[in-house]
């Protein structure tokens, strides 16, 4: 539970009068008599609960450090003095209340020693009219004394009421605990404190500080100064960390589950502006963003982007789903809440709720909508199942190790999601593919599969007396495909095999081989490619067995570089024809003959002896046994061959 108010209005000393500690614990708070850091305590209840009070400061310069403190509380106490009433901070900490999710809390009227009846009464309806519409609306309004003591048992009643409602975090992610104090105790170590957001903790636990990535070890836990061997979500925790120095550690950064969260500088999220707001929020502006502990400045980069959007931007009092581009990288929590800020002057104006932590960067306006439309799917069913779905739907395209890395859910957790989510894959717009798991939605199926046919017309338009193409030709054309390096040849067959499940395209089958076309195409060879194959079967046979080049024939037979390639490739398909070693064509005819020549040959088959019987150079002779070698015709034993079958 935390506190919230303006600066002067008795905050710490209401804590100090519930738990009879001061959480004003630097010199310079106590010389100034106000609060500059984080404070707390422990508040040991009658029923024997115990809840982490967090005290933050109420000046408006220190506005970031509330909103750090304000981040991990599952309920507020808002102080106002009943002497001065509402004031700016009032308005603005209960702003970031509302956006950061807080559900539950009350409301303190301190400083009744120095009011009247009058001026309570005064002070009450302020409050009901300050809170209506609020996460405060209705919440108890308790006048308190922290100098006499009165009202402050019942605070403490009202807030044993006010823990009962609330509910569990979830702990069953993977351990996320942003910092807000790091120190170093001597014969410890360095020490660092937080509020769990997620997840649990235990004793000799591997680590990371994120964004750093720097690794460590758990060596002992406390929770209310009370050693422990866990904790779990909700809890305030001090982690001793061994193996990691306290300067490597700062406030803003967190305590991870070793490799279950990646640093980031795209985030997207839903984003609402206060009704309160002077104006809205502008594409491409630049703004303070406050999550969990850590304060960064960033742009806002607006998915929806009508005409409308671009000249006002999100308008007070609206929502909309944006991405969030840090110009340092941080580490955030998916569904955590965080607080916006002009960059100047430094005044609040919205937040929201983190929906994909490592999200890619929207480019163009068909992907700016379809991101659109993943943050809005999320903001209206946030569970671990839509959180997989939608990171599969952001990436498009990744391997179940790239779905567990970005899920931030701990391999448990992760597996049971994973499971639900592959049981329905129609339902969440996804296909599963390769060996191990990889992962493609259905919008970027149907790009790869449109991205194919393109490349498949643009080659029947080039080449139509041939058939298609290999899997292994059209994958290398894909670079929308495997140009993040998720998808090998070997599983992009499978997605092949897909596209040829729905008739999109046609497999065939191509001298042993598979090739593929477009469903639509028809193979056609026009008479001038027919007679300039048969003219080069014609120079071939007519050779014998001197081997000729491409060029030699474009020259002889007075062909265009590109007609005469057209009709080698022709005839390859036929199987009429082969290039071999060095450039050599090599004919179907011309191998039929080797082969009855070979058979014939008295002694060991070399490329001497073969030489010698065809009447051709040792380079020849060589390539040509060669070629019979790669096709499992003949069988190179030391020197010599032997014909196979």
């Amino acid at each position: 539970m935390g506190t919230a108010g303006h600066i002067d209005h008795g905050k710490t000393a209401l804590v100090r009068a519930m738990t009879g500690i001061d959480c004003d614990r630097l010199d310079e708070e106590k010389r100034r008599g106000i609060t500059i850091e984080l404070g707390f305590a422990p508040l040991n209840l009658p029923n024997g609960k115990t809840v982490s009070i967090v005290d933050v400061p109420g000046h408006e310069r220190f506005i970031r450090t509330m909103a750090a403190g304000a981040a991990g509380m599952d309920a507020a106490m808002l102080v106002i003095a009943a002497t001065e009433g509402v004031m700016p901070q009032t308005r603005e900490h209960l702003d970031i209340l509302n956006i950061l999710g807080v559900r539950f809390g009350l409301v303190a009227l301190t400083k009744k020693d120095l009011a009247d009846d009058e001026t309570l009464e005064l002070a009450t309806a302020e409050v009901v009219e300050l809170t209506r519409g609020t996460c405060l609306d209705g919440a108890p309004i308790i006048p308190v004394s922290s100098v006499t003591g009165e009202g402050v048992s019942r605070i403490v009643e009202e807030i044993e009421k006010i823990i009962d409602k609330i509910p569990p975090r979830d702990g069953r992610g993977a351990f996320f605990l942003p910092i807000d104090r790091v120190f170093s105790k001597k014969g410890f170590g360095s020490v660092v404190t937080g509020t769990s957001y997620q997840g649990s903790i235990s004793e000799g636990d591997e680590v990371e500080i994120m964004p750093s990535g720097v690794g460590g070890r758990v060596r002992s836990l406390q929770t209310h100064g009370a050693k422990v061997s866990s904790a779990t979500a909700g809890q305030r925790v001090a982690v001793n960390l061994a193996g990691i120095s306290h300067d490597q550690i700062e406030r803003g950064a967190a305590v991870c589950e070793k490799g279950a969260f990646v640093a980031t500088d795209c985030i997207s999220a839903w984003l609402d502006i206060l009704p309160s707001a002077h104006e809205g929020v502008a594409h491409w502006q630049r703004v303070r963003f406050h999550v969990g502990t850590t304060d960064v400045v960033a742009r806002i980069s607006l998915l929806r982007l009508n005409a409308d959007m671009k000249k006002s931007g999100i308008l007070p009092g609206n929502s909309g789903p944006v991405q969030l581009l840090c110009e340092s990288k941080i580490t955030v929590a998916a569904g955590q809440r965080f607080v916006i800020r002009f960059y100047s002057p430094l005044i609040t104006i919205g937040g929201g709720r983190v929906m994909l932590p490592n999200a890619e960067l929207a480019r163009g306006k068909a992907d700016r909508e379809a991101k659109a439309r993943i943050v809005e799917g999320l903001a209206a069913d946030f569970s671990p199942v839509t959180l997989l779905a939608a990171i599969i739907h952001d990436k498009g395209i990744l391997s179940v190790s790239g779905l567990s890395e970005l899920s931030q859910m701990g391999k448990d957790p992760f597996t049971e999601s994973l499971s639900v989510l592959s049981s329905t894959p129609d339902t969440y717009g996804f296909l599963e593919f390769g060996t191990p798991q990889n992962f493609i939605s259905s919008e970027a199926f149907d790009t790869v599969t449109r991205s194919a046919l393109r490349i498949l017309h643009e080659f029947h338009t080039k080449s139509p007396e041939l058939s298609g193409l290999d899997a292994e030709k059209l994958f290398t054309s894909l670079d929308s495909v495997h140009g993040s390096g998720l998808v090998k040849v070997g599983d992009f067959k499978v997605l092949i095999d897909i596209m040829a499940a729905r008739n999109a395209i046609t497999p065939v089958a191509v001298q042993g081989k598979t090739c593929y076309r477009a469903a639509d195409y028809r193979q056609s060879v026009d008479s001038k490619l027919m007679d300039l194959a048969g003219r080069i079967r014609d120079e071939i046979a007519s050779a014998g067995f001197n081997l000729l080049k491409l060029p030699e024939l474009e020259e002889k037979l007075g062909a265009t570089s590109s007609d005469m390639k057209r009709a080698a490739a022709y005839l390859r398909e036929q199987d009429d024809l082969r290039t071999i070693e060095g450039g050599l064509l090599f004919s179907r005819e011309m191998r039929d003959k080797l082969l009855k020549a070979l058979s014939s040959m008295s002694g060991d088959i070399t490329v001497a002896s073969l030489r010698d019987s065809i009447g051709v150079n040792r380079k020849e002779s060589l390539a040509m046994l060669d070629f019979l070698d790669s096709q499992g015709l003949t069988k190179r034993v030391g020197d010599t061959r032997v014909l196979v079958g």
